[in-house]
C-alpha cells in the first residue's frame, strides 16, 4: 500500500516496512512498522508480535492504514498472489522460493523442484522435467 492508500503488486523479496493488525475477539487495531522487510519477514514479525500482516476488509479499515502510513512511505499488508497447490491438493502457506522464482519462463514452469544446493531452496520448473523426487510415507 502506498502512502495515499493506494495498491500495488510487488515482488516479495523486495524491503519494506508494514502494517500488523492486532485482533481480540472482534476489536482490532493497526500497527505500523518503520522496519524495511520482505513480505515473508513482515509476516513473520506481525505474527510474532501482533496477529499477521494487515487484511483490509473495507474503505474505513483501508483509511486507518492509510493514516498510519508516513508521507513517501510503502507498506506491506497482507494480501498475496499465491495459487500454489501441493499435489495432494491442498493449498499451500509455506514457500521457500529461490530468489527470482517463481519466474514461469515462456509460461511454461508449474511444477516446483528443490534445488539441492547448500540452501535447498525451490525452482518452478516445467512438468516435463525429469528428475529424482523423494516420497514421504505413513
Amino acid at each position: 500500500m502506498y502512502d495515499k492508500g493506494t495498491w500495488n503488486d510487488k515482488r516479495c523479496d523486495e524491503l519494506s516496512a508494514a502494517v500488523c493488525i492486532n485482533a481480540t475477539g472482534p476489536n482490532h487495531t493497526f500497527v505500523f512498522i518503520s522496519q524495511n522487510m520482505t513480505w515473508a519477514e513482515a509476516q513473520s514479525y506481525c505474527r510474532a508480535n501482533h496477529r499477521d500482516l494487515a487484511s483490509v476488509r473495507n474503505e474505513a479499515e483501508n483509511q486507518q492504514i492509510k493514516d498510519l502510513v508516513p508521507p513517501g512511505q510503502k507498506v506491506w499488508i497482507g494480501l498475496f498472489r499465491d495459487s500454489w497447490k501441493w499435489s495432494d491438493g491442498t493449498n499451500s502457506s509455506y514457500t521457500y522460493w529461490n530468489d527470482y522464482e517463481p519466474n514461469n519462463i515462456a509460461g511454461k514452469e508449474a511444477c516446483v523442484a528443490a534445488n539441492i544446493d547448500p540452501h535447498g531452496k525451490w525452482e518452478d520448473w516445467n512438468c516435463d522435467t525429469t528428475a529424482a523426487f523423494i516420497c514421504y510415507g505413513e
